[in-house]
């Protein structure tokens, strides 16, 4: 019987690192954190549980957390195992010595979908050299010569991990996650090149009916999708809209993602708006807007 939760956030990096947590964690189980809760939710975990890359809302929640979004509240039950670094990588330092090494290159899925592979240990590649290979990613024809697009695999995995993610698809992605014996069988995955390409299809639609507003330094792009988009669009979105810093907003249900040099500066200039949450990391940030896009609109032309 399992007697231990590990409580894992909706993206590439919470999911790793929760993976990662089992492995030190005796009869414990890895699940997703339901979205509509909220980030760092907490509901129904007891004090043998934990919770991996989100910071608990509950402060009188006395379990065990692994988090990278800084800083926590000093006057908190819980037990934090923080650090500057993504949670995949804390976790995998934590309990190096019982993952297995066969299961080292999975670390690659949550630090690339943090945004950072450069903190992959040299010992990873070591173990599994063909994350350092390259794979053909796309085919284009131009003016009668083809022109292929190609990256390494380190750099590839976590997007099918995030297509189930995004998707809503939990299972799927702990499945994929945890059974897969090698890079290879993620990026053949029939289910997971399906995900991929419902989301791309999804992604395209939502980028050509979306609505851009610019201000100095800030673009608002409002868009509509079915899936958790958010931070795929902002992200996506950075280098093409002027350089400026990205905060995407799902029309559907006001989730949004602010993406950028000026994330955080944005994040507290508007900390006065009380319909509007933005937290997260430098550069990367997310929330929720829980009133109507046209006051946030109108709020912005006045403060901006």
């Amino acid at each position: 019987m399992t007697d231990v939760k590990i409580r894992a956030h909706w993206d590439a990096d919470g999911i790793t690192a929760g993976y990662f947590t089992t492995f030190g964690v005796p009869d414990s189980e890895l699940e997703i954190a339901i979205y509509e809760d909220g980030f760092g939710t907490t509901k129904n975990l007891t004090k043998n549980d934990y919770i991996v890359d989100m910071r608990p809302q509950d402060m009188e929640w006395d379990g065990i957390c692994i988090d990278h979004h800084l800083p926590h509240p000093e006057e908190r039950k819980y037990t934090l195992h923080g650090g500057e670094v993504p949670a995949t990588l804390l976790a995998f330092n934590m309990y190096k010595d019982k993952i297995p090494k066969s299961e080292w290159w999975k670390i690659a899925i949550g630090l690339m979908g943090d945004g950072q592979p450069e903190l992959i240990p040299t010992e990873v590649f070591e173990t599994c050299p063909y994350l350092l290979k390259y794979v053909k990613t796309s085919a284009y024809q131009s003016y009668g010569k083809w022109n292929f697009g190609k990256y390494p695999v380190y750099k590839l995995l976590s997007s099918y991990i995030n297509a189930f993610l995004r998707k809503g698809e939990y299972e799927s992605a702990i499945q994929l996650l945890k059974y897969s014996d090698h890079p290879r069988t993620i990026m053949t995955s029939t289910d997971a090149l399906a995900a991929k390409s419902d989301v791309k299809n999804d992604f395209v639609s939502a980028i050509k009916d979306c609505e851009i507003i610019h201000y100095d330094n800030l673009a608002v792009v409002l868009f509509y999708s079915r899936y958790r988009m958010s931070g795929y669009v902002s992200s996506s979105l950075l280098s093409h809209l002027d350089n400026k810093t990205v905060m995407a907003i799902n029309t559907r249900n006001g989730s949004l993602s602010l993406r950028g040099d000026l994330s955080y500066y944005y994040r507290d200039t508007l900390k006065s708006l009380d319909y509007l949450t933005i937290d997260g990391h430098p550069g990367f940030c997310g929330g929720k807007l829980t009133d109507k896009v046209r006051r946030l609109v109108s709020d912005l032309d006045e403060i901006l």
